[in-house]
């Protein structure tokens, strides 16, 4: 009985640190080790490592599709919805370096709070300020933003 609930653990530890590894999805960034060989010098290696850079547009767009869109499709926790004028105005009014402030270091206030690299913690400051950049584009899709 002892061995079965050893296994069981033992499974369990396995598909939790499995999950955990790509619970956000599939990194484009990461590399096979059938790219890298040990017969090719280091700097090689990092060159094949290397993913081409997606445009900040795209960038954007994959980060709110994979992290923000949880919140800001639905209005989750009094997030601003994506496309609703009466949410929107009043923040992009405020300018992008508010908005990257708020999306990189959270926010409390009156109508909701923010968490702080809308709670993944695995983007980078880039990655985070694409996102925002998106979100400002096509918040409202009417909205001049002084083009």
């Amino acid at each position: 009985m002892e061995s079965e609930i050893m296994k069981i653990f033992a499974l369990l530890y396995i598909t939790s640190f499995a999950l955990l590894a790509g619970c956000d999805g599939k990194d484009s960034r990461t590399v096979s080790s059938s790219t890298l060989t040990t017969d090719t010098p280091i700097s090689q290696n990092a060159s094949a490592a290397a993913s081409p850079i997606p445009s900040t547009s795209s960038l954007g767009e994959n980060v709110y599709k994979s992290t923000c869109s949880i919140c800001h499709q639905s209005g989750l926790r009094s997030a601003p919805k994506m496309g609703s004028a009466r949410d929107w105005e009043p923040r992009l009014a405020q300018g992008k370096e508010t908005l990257y402030k708020r999306a990189l270091n959270g926010y409390r206030g009156e109508k909701g709070s923010m968490p702080s690299r809308g709670s993944n913690a695995k983007l980078s400051e880039d990655e985070v300020k694409a996102a925002v950049d998106y979100m400002y584009e096509h918040a409202i899709p009417a909205w001049d933003i002084g083009k």
